[in-house]
Parts: C-alpha cells; sequence; structure tokens
C-alpha cells in the first residue's frame, strides 16, 4: 500500500503545451534507404519512417491563442499550414485527430492519418480539445516479450493519458490477455481504475499476463491480430517487448496499413538487458541492475567475512552483457566474464581458466583466500571450443535418436563415443548435472542454424567454471606453483530481477512511456518506438520523441533475395559498450587482483540515495567530456607546430590524416 502511493512524474515537455516536430538527428541501422523503403513500403508511403520529437511550444507561439476562434475542423482532416498550433490546455499534442469510426461504427481508413509537415508555427489550430470531442479513444496494450519492471506504470501512463480532464469522453484502455496467444484468440478486457490501484508501482505481470518472443510466427498470426483489434475496434495498440519483439512489431506495422486496417502500432522499449541499438536506456534495466548489485554485493560481504570463500555467481547476460558491467561498477568483483573482451583478446575455455586461476593465486599471495567471480549465464555461447561443441552435440542429436533416448537415463556413453577427442574430452570434465543440461537444452532447441544463440539460461555456467578452476589449482599445487587454499560456493541468479519492484526512476520512466505512447496513437504515428532519452538529466529535463522501428533494424539483402519484397531482417544488440570498465587515464575501478568488494544494498525508494542513476548512464558523459578535452589539446598543438614554418609535405600528410578522420566520423 505505501508503494502504491508513489506518484511517478512526468518530463516537462509533456507537462506543458506541446507539439510534434520531425527529429532530423536520429539515424537509422540500416545505411541503404532504397533497401529500408522496398522492405517496408507501405510504412514509408505513409510517412512513418521520420523520427518524432515532442517538444514544448515556445512562449512566443501563445499569442496565437489570441487570435479569434477558428471554426474547430472535422476529425480526419488535415491542416493547412506546416506545423500548426494548438491554443489547447496541458498535456494535449498540436496535431490535427485521426480519423474515427463513423456513427455506423464503420472504420475509415485514410493511409497518412498524421500531417507529413511539422517544422514550423505557422498558421493557426482550433483547440485540440475540440477536436476530441464525441470521440472515445480505445487503445489495447499486450506483453509479448518476457516481463520487467515497469510493464504497470507504462498500463498506468497510459490510462491517466486517456483520462485526461480535457476529454469530453474518457479513452479506454483494452488490455489483451496472454500476450500472442491473447492478441490472436481476442482475450482481452477493459481495466477500471479500481483494478489499476492494486498494481500501481508494483513488479510482475500477473495483470496481464505475457507470452514468450518464440511465440511470435508470421503471416498467419498477423491476419488473426488484425481481426482481434477490429473486433475489439482499438485505435491504438501498445506492444511491450525486446529486439525479437519489436522486429516482429514492425512488421505488423506494415501488415496493418497494407490491409488498411486503422489501427496505430507502438512499441515500448522494455528489455532488462538494455540492448537495444538507438536507445539510451531501456524500461526495466535500472531495477534489475540494483537488485542485482544488492544480491551480489550481498555475496561480497559474505566471502569477505569468512576470509576464505570464492563466489561463482551467474546472472543474467547475453553476449554483450550490459548487466554484467553494471554490477561490476557497482560491486567491483574481482573477475567478470565478459564476452567483448574474450572475442577481443580470441580467449578460449583454457585462457579464461587460466585468467580466474592467476588471479585467485595473486590475491592469494597477499594471504587473500576469498572473491567473487560474476559469469553472465549466456557467456559460454560467445567461447569458441562450447559453439563446435554444441554444434557437434547439436548433429548427433539429429541423426542418432538413440541418443536422445540415453542421455534422459543420465547415460552420456553414446554422445561421448559420437564426439570428437577433443570435444569429447572438454565434455567429459564437466560435472553431471552440467552434462545433462546441455544435452537438454540443444536438444529443446533443435537444429541450431540459423539461430543467433542457444538459450544457456538453464545451464549452471558457474558450476562449469568452478570445477574447471579447481582442476586447474589442484594441478598447480601439484607442480608447486600454488600454495594457497581454495574453497567455492556457486550462486545462481538468473531469474530473480524480472518480477522485482521497479526503482522510482523506471516507475518514472515506465509512466512517460505508456503517456507517450497514448499521445502518438492519438497523433495517428504507426511503427514508433517511444524513446526517452537525456535519462542522465532530472525527470523534468528528459526529451521525448519517436523512433521508426524500420530504423532499428538489420537488412539483409542478396541478390538470392532480389525478388522478395521485404528483405529478412533482426534487431542487432549494441554492438560494442559506451563506456569501458578501465580507461587509460584514471581507471573507474581498480585491477582485478586489487579490488575491494562493496555492497551497495538494496533499491531504495526513499532518501537521498532513490534518485541515483545507474552508473553505465553516467559514464559515456563523463568519458566523452575527457575525450573531447584531450582531442582539443592535440587540436591545439597542431596548430601551434604547424604555424611553425612546418615543411608543406608534412602538413600535406597531416591533412590527409585528419581527412580520413572527418570521414571515419561521418560514417558513425
Amino acid at each position: 500500500k505505501w508503494r502504491n502511493t508513489y506518484q511517478a512524474s512526468l518530463p516537462k515537455v509533456l507537462r506543458s503545451r506541446f507539439r510534434l516536430v520531425e527529429d532530423h538527428r536520429k539515424g537509422r541501422v540500416c545505411a541503404d534507404p532504397a533497401l529500408m523503403h522496398r522492405s517496408f513500403p507501405n510504412l514509408c508511403r505513409s510517412d512513418n519512417l521520420k523520427a518524432i520529437k515532442i517538444e514544448s511550444v515556445p512562449d512566443e507561439v501563445s499569442v496565437l491563442s489570441m487570435l479569434p476562434e477558428r471554426p474547430p475542423r472535422q476529425p480526419g482532416l488535415h491542416r493547412d499550414g506546416p506545423g500548426a498550433v494548438s491554443s489547447g490546455s496541458l498535456g494535449y499534442p498540436d496535431i490535427a485527430s485521426p480519423k474515427k469510426r463513423g456513427a455506423d461504427g464503420e472504420w475509415d481508413y485514410e493511409p497518412s492519418i498524421h500531417s507529413s509537415s511539422c517544422h514550423g508555427t505557422a498558421g493557426a489550430h482550433s483547440d485540440f480539445t475540440a477536436l476530441l470531442r464525441g470521440t472515445d479513444s480505445r487503445v489495447g496494450i499486450a506483453v509479448l516479450g518476457k516481463p520487467g519492471p515497469g510493464v504497470n506504470n507504462v498500463i498506468h501512463g497510459l490510462v491517466d493519458y486517456l483520462n485526461l480532464h480535457q476529454r469530453a469522453i474518457p479513452g479506454t484502455l483494452v488490455c489483451i490477455a496472454m500476450g500472442i496467444a491473447g492478441l490472436t484468440g481476442g482475450h482481452s478486457f477493459e481495466l477500471n481504475a479500481e483494478t489499476l490501484a492494486l498494481y500501481c508501482n508494483q513488479g510482475g505481470c500477473d495483470l496481464l499476463g505475457q507470452s514468450e518472443p518464440g511465440d511470435l510466427k508470421t503471416l498467419g498470426d498477423f491476419a488473426a491480430c488484425a481481426k482481434t483489434v477490429i473486433e475489439k475496434k482499438l485505435d491504438g495498440l501498445v506492444i511491450w517487448g525486446g529486439r525479437n519483439v519489436h522486429a516482429w512489431t514492425v512488421r505488423l506495422a506494415e501488415y496493418f496499413i497494407e490491409h488498411k486496417v486503422p489501427t496505430r502500432v507502438v512499441g515500448v522499449p522494455a528489455s532488462t538487458q538494455s540492448d537495444l541499438p538507438m536507445v539510451e536506456q531501456t524500461l526495466g534495466y535500472d531495477t534489475v541492475c540494483k537488485m542485482y548489485a544488492s544480491l551480489v554485493g550481498n555475496l561480497a560481504t559474505q566471502a569477505a567475512s569468512s576470509g576464505k570463500l570464492w563466489c561463482f555467481a551467474r546472472i543474467p547476460g547475453r553476449s554483450i552483457s550490459h548487466i554484467a558491467a553494471e554490477v561490476a561498477l557497482e560491486t567491483h568483483p574481482h573477475v567478470v566474464l565478459m564476452a567483448a573482451e574474450l572475442e577481443q583478446q580470441n580467449l578460449g575455455l583454457t585462457e579464461v581458466t587460466q585468467l580466474i586461476c592467476n588471479i585467485i593465486e595473486a590475491r592469494s599471495r597477499e594471504d587473500k583466500q576469498f572473491g567473487v567471480v560474476l559469469i553472465p549465464d549466456q557467456f559460454l555461447a560467445s567461447v569458441r571450443e562450447m559453439r563446435r561443441l554444441f554444434e557437434e552435440i547439436d548433429q548427433i542429436l539429429q541423426v542418432c535418436p538413440e541418443a536422445r533416448e540415453a542421455f534422459d537415463s543420465h547415460d552420456f556413453g553414446l554422445v561421448l563415443s559420437l564426439l570428437p577427442p577433443l570435444s569429447r574430452a572438454l565434455f567429459q570434465s564437466f560435472p553431471e548435472r552440467t552434462k545433462a543440461q546441455i544435452l537438454s537444452v540443444i536438444d529443446e532447441g533443435g537444429s541450431q542454424k540459423g539461430k543467433e544463440s542457444l538459450d544457456l539460461s538453464f545451464v549452471e555456467t558457474e558450476v562449469i567454471f568452478q570445477s574447471l578452476v579447481e582442476t586447474e589449482l589442484t594441478r598447480r599445487v601439484v607442480l608447486g606453483t600454488y600454495k594457497g587454499t581454495f574453497r567455492a560456493i556457486t550462486y545462481s541468479l538468473p531469474y530473480h530481477g524480472r518480477a522485482a519492484m521497479p526503482t522510482n526512476f523506471d516507475c518514472d520512466l515506465g509512466y512517460t512511456i505508456g503517456y507517450a505512447a497514448g499521445v502518438f496513437v492519438d497523433s495517428g504515428y504507426t511503427g514508433l518506438l517511444v524513446d526517452v532519452s537525456k535519462l542522465k538529466e532530472d525527470v523534468q529535463d528528459w526529451e521525448v520523441g519517436g523512433t521508426p522501428l524500420p530504423s532499428l533494424l538489420t537488412l539483409q539483402d542478396s541478390p538470392e533475395q532480389a525478388d522478395r519484397p521485404q528483405a529478412p531482417h533482426k534487431i542487432e544488440p549494441k554492438s560494442r559498450l559506451h563506456y569501458d570498465i578501465g580507461l587509460d587515464e584514471g581507471q573507474i575501478i581498480p585491477e582485478p587482483a586489487q579490488r575491494t568488494l562493496i555492497s551497495p544494498g538494496p533499491a531504495q525508494f526513499e532518501g537521498p540515495c532513490a534518485g541515483m542513476k545507474t552508473q553505465t548512464l553516467r559514464l559515456p558523459q563523463l568519458q566523452r567530456v575527457r575525450q573531447m578535452e584531450r582531442t582539443q589539446q592535440l587540436i591545439e598543438e597542431l596548430k601551434a607546430k604547424a604555424s611553425a614554418d612546418c615543411p608543406p609535405e608534412v602538413l600535406q600528410a597531416v591533412k590527409r590524416l585528419l581527412k580520413g578522420g572527418t570521414d571515419l566520423l561521418r560514417q558513425l
């Protein structure tokens, strides 16, 4: 009940009169506009491939409200002038209302619902409130991806927008139950205030239910979804999800326009991994990182208190684990296994084991027989020996059904006999239960051709590394190179965060995203992902906009696919970390063997620490400032030396180098 009383905040731009303008600063992942337009011709023709920004109406424009009132426009008509300004009240966008259902309940469809020109401030516009009189917005929401903190705040923001006091008729939020099953089967309910009050600022997804990203299919689902939104008479559909979900969402938006379904589709950037490209930080990441930092901090305190205990902790994380990086910055574990470093240094499983053992040995020489090893649960998918092992086991299971029956009874002899010698030795060194887990995951995952990676969240990676480290340290003891002791415990923490109670930051972010999604639906935009930026600032200074979902896609084009209207596509994770755990000039955390473990404690909901942001949200700006200062120093040195009778041929060489640098920056 106490947590329910927290009132999420909105950015200043959404609490004042605002308008929607094109945001030309946004880029896109695919550099070929022709390929983008060929893949999504309907989104292109309806002018839905442009980024949108919500901005406050300047004070000097407010004098337009003193002009004689013009007759109210009918819903569905476009504006006369570019960037027409509303004289309406709090929180309404400066655009014309989209077409609504007619008196007979039938849909009127207009391919380009919103105005394509939102640049200036010329021309007056009637009160936006008048445009909504006699209409009732119906917006659906569905959780198609894995649940995460903040979903109830998105719902709260949508409900508050749909029930603004300026509306003559309050809008309706239609909750689609059980994710894609409800969206294709038509299972839904209308949310009321009494039910919502029980879930305000709470964790979990038990209000809506959810489906897995793997449940999303293709054209059959699109037709069923279209049938559902038409039957429910939805003006908009808000979809919660991460990378895999929104690669599907953009195709749904394209399908709706192609088949003249007037429901607008808006995406919520929800991923505990914060790996969506072109998104500063996704919803749920702040909560999950603080919760895991608290748990790892507790383990660190336990290890330091015992003085003779190493903790191998496994947390969620894909190939580039932003969670592991944030938790490392908060708690300073002695070993953090990062796939990016693994690939950069071309390390294998043996080298990773040696690295851990070297740190344990270095700390042992200082009489420190304790520490923490942090392991992302998808780390093994980045190790070359393990990838080869997974492929070989998959091949065996495909061609030898007897092997499937054998490992059900924990008989691994047949699989071992069919593995090549090196893979057999590696697999045989694993504990029995992890062998069974690997075989089960590969068997359930099927053939891995064309897949990104296996879902290794069920494999106890921490147990594998504990076993490998024990074996290596035992070898060193026999050789006389290691004289310390080693005692280890393992902890598996992959599922502790998805139902966590959201932090104040995620409450505000979720509420803002839900409110903005309602704005985009009323504005007639479709195929947009709500994008909130400048998150390191106070909530009131956040910037709110929308990024076209096709801009996030990596499109694959080849001669074999030239006759296909839509190129294969997916949303790749952020290709690199936008921060470094260590820098040449002033390291953020000490060297591994010298680190002192930190316990940051649980997330705070009140007090001076309640508003703290993640370290990884603040670091890029700090590093950018340092790099810009250093760049400026180099430019000044270059000017000084160039003016001191520098030979022309040297200046020409420097010019070419600088031109190469500017060309490189232009391509980013």
